[in-house]
């Protein structure tokens, strides 16, 4: 890592060619099964986070109910 000091510099927005994304985006297109694909890539990403999430928010909560009726 260098020891430099790095300045933050605002970033011209005008610099920014806002027309190329469209551009691309216009161009891409997918078919059902790849978007069926990714929508399960997702999925399978997104819902054990969601449920570990769950359990450590309910595992919480039942703590400070026992603590409450000891």
């Amino acid at each position: 890592m260098s020891s430099t000091r790095h300045s933050l510099e605002p970033i011209d927005v005008k610099e920014m060619d806002a027309t190329k994304h469209v551009e691309i985006a216009e161009d891409f297109t997918w078919t059902k099964e790849e978007e069926k694909k990714l929508v399960r890539k997702i999925d399978l990403f997104l819902l054990p986070t969601i449920w570990l999430m769950y359990l450590l928010s309910y595992m919480d909560r039942t703590k400070y109910a026992y603590l409450e009726m000891a």
